[in-house]
């Protein structure tokens, strides 16, 4: 089964029609990453936090590429703070839902539902209620090139293994993608297509479904 790692952080295909607004392949980013004395981290920080603050609701595309090359594509919902739904096109039978404090990752074809601590995934980064990146993770690498910023995060507690690159495009500092990077260092992209915020959600779409009710949500989406 795709970890809950991988599963959280998968995407994107560049659209020949949107290629000039896709960011190029993100700069390598390590513990040495030097930033280029131009970028105003300061400032960077205090736009990327504005913008996530100001999120209330979220719907998009989604397109997720795993480590091996495969891809998946789905449709995303958010409500902030602590609400999240990724549910994938057939037939990849996973759908994904942060309920405020819990994630869990569910096979519907399998009906088996694996749930894991929201503070323990990346997600908590753009999900907590207040936002401050610089207080919330230890900042590995910023970099800015063509048009994007690069921030790259890890967890000072250790409670999350690995990494996670944002890609924010400037000057507004809106979410494009990221790429989760795992305890043993292989890399799931995840792009979002067709934002649209400040849109109405039913609140039942961050309902952890049950093994009694699985099948009323499938209903449901």
């Amino acid at each position: 089964m795709i970890t809950l790692l991988a599963s959280i952080a998968l995407l994107q295909a560049t659209d020949p029609a949107t290629a000039q607004d896709e960011p190029v392949s993100p700069p390598t980013a390590t513990s040495e990453t030097v930033t280029a004395p131009i970028l105003d981290r300061e400032r960077a920080i205090t736009g990327i936090n504005a913008y996530l603050n100001a999120v209330e609701t979220l719907r998009s595309r989604f397109i997720q590429i795993a480590p091996d090359g495969s891809f998946a594509e789905g449709d995303l919902a958010l409500s902030r703070p602590g609400r999240l739904r990724l549910d994938y096109d057939e037939p990849n039978p996973l759908r994904i839902i942060a309920d405020g404090t819990t994630v869990a990752v569910e096979d519907q074809a399998l009906e088996t539902v694996d749930r894991i601590p929201l503070r323990s995934t990346p997600l908590w980064w753009l999900l907590k209620p207040e936002i401050n990146i610089s207080e919330d993770a230890a900042i590995v690498s910023m970099e800015s090139e063509f048009g994007f910023l690069y921030l790259t995060l890890r967890d000072p507690s250790g409670e999350m293994e690995g990494e996670i690159m944002f890609v924010f495009a400037e000057p507004n500092y809106e979410l494009r993608e990221w790429f989760v990077t795992d305890a043993l260092g292989e890399i799931t992209r995840v792009s979002l297509t067709d934002v649209q915020s400040g849109v109405s959600l039913n609140p039942r779409l961050f309902v952890i479904p049950e093994p009694e009710n699985r099948r009323d949500s499938r209903r449901g989406r």
